[in-house]
C-alpha cells in the first residue's frame, strides 16, 4: 500500500466539508478555488508519479494551503521513486526527519485501492470509511530540485495493516500495509510547523481496526462514485 486512491468531487453532505475546513478563511484560498481545484483534477484514482491536490501548511503564516504535488520523489541515494513512507521509519534518516519535522502534509481521499491474490490472479479491491466519512491521509511532502514542471513531491505513511488489511493485502513485497489516517483532533497539530518533537508527531500517528473500513472487490475499472 498504497497504489491507487481518489475521491469525488467536494461535496458538503458527504464528509468533504472537513477538507475545506483545513483551509477556510485562510488568505490563500477561498472555497471557491478550492473547489475548482478538486474539479480540475480526475474524479477517479490517482497513481504514483500522478498528480493530485495536498493540503500544508505554509510556513511561519499560520495558514493552510492546497497545493497540487506530484505523488513520489526519488532521492539521490535511491535507485528508484519513493511513493510510501513506513511510519516506523519516519525518523531513520535526516532526509526523513527532516521532512517529518518540518513538512507534513494531508492527502484528502474517498478510497484507496488494494489487491488481493487470489488462486494465481490478482482481485482490485477498493476500500473506504464506513461511516462515510473521507480519509485524510497523513503524508511529508518537499521540494524537487530537478529541472521538472512540478515544484513539489509528497509521500504517503503507512503503517501495519489491521486484520482486514493484511487479509485483502496479502502479497507483495509490502503485503499487510495499510495508509496511516489522520483522525479529525489531530489535523490542526500535524499541518502545525511549530510541532517538531518526535514524540509529539508520533502521537498523532494512530491506527484503525478493521472495523473502520469496507474492502469490496471492483469489478469494472475504473469505478466512480
Amino acid at each position: 500500500m498504497c497504489g491507487r486512491f481518489g475521491y469525488t468531487i467536494i461535496k458538503l453532505k458527504d464528509g468533504t466539508e472537513k477538507w475545506i475546513r483545513l483551509i477556510q478563511g485562510t488568505q490563500v484560498f477561498d472555497i471557491q478555488k478550492v473547489e475548482d481545484t478538486f474539479r480540475r483534477s480526475p474524479n477517479f484514482e490517482y497513481y504514483p508519479s500522478s498528480i493530485a491536490p495536498v493540503i500544508h501548511s505554509l510556513s511561519n503564516h499560520g495558514e493552510n494551503t492546497l497545493e497540487l504535488m506530484q505523488w513520489g520523489v526519488q532521492p539521490n541515494w535511491s535507485s528508484k521513486p519513493i511513493f510510501n513512507t513506513r511510519e516506523e521509519r519516519l525518523f531513520s534518516t535526516s532526509f526523513w526527519s527532516g521532512a517529518a519535522k518540518n513538512n507534513r502534509c494531508i492527502i484528502p481521499a474517498t478510497f484507496f485501492n488494494e489487491w488481493k491474490s487470489e488462486k494465481g490472479t490478482k482481485i482490485k479491491y477498493k476500500i473506504y470509511p464506513k461511516s462515510g466519512e473521507s480519509f485524510c491521509f497523513a503524508g511529508i511532502w518537499g521540494e524537487i530540485l530537478s529541472p521538472s514542471p512540478q515544484k513539489f513531491w509528497f509521500s504517503i505513511l503507512t503503517q501495519e495493516g489491521n486484520s482486514l488489511m493484511k487479509e485483502v493485502h496479502n502479497s507483495g513485497g509490502n503485503q499487510g500495509r495499510q495508509p496511516v489516517h489522520l483522525t479529525e483532533d489531530c489535523w490542526e497539530s500535524w499541518l502545525d510547523p511549530r510541532i517538531k518533537e518526535e514524540n509529539q508527531i508520533r502521537k498523532l500517528i494512530q491506527s484503525y481496526p478493521s472495523e473502520f473500513i469496507i474492502a469490496e472487490p471492483e469489478i469494472n475499472e475504473p469505478m466512480l462514485f
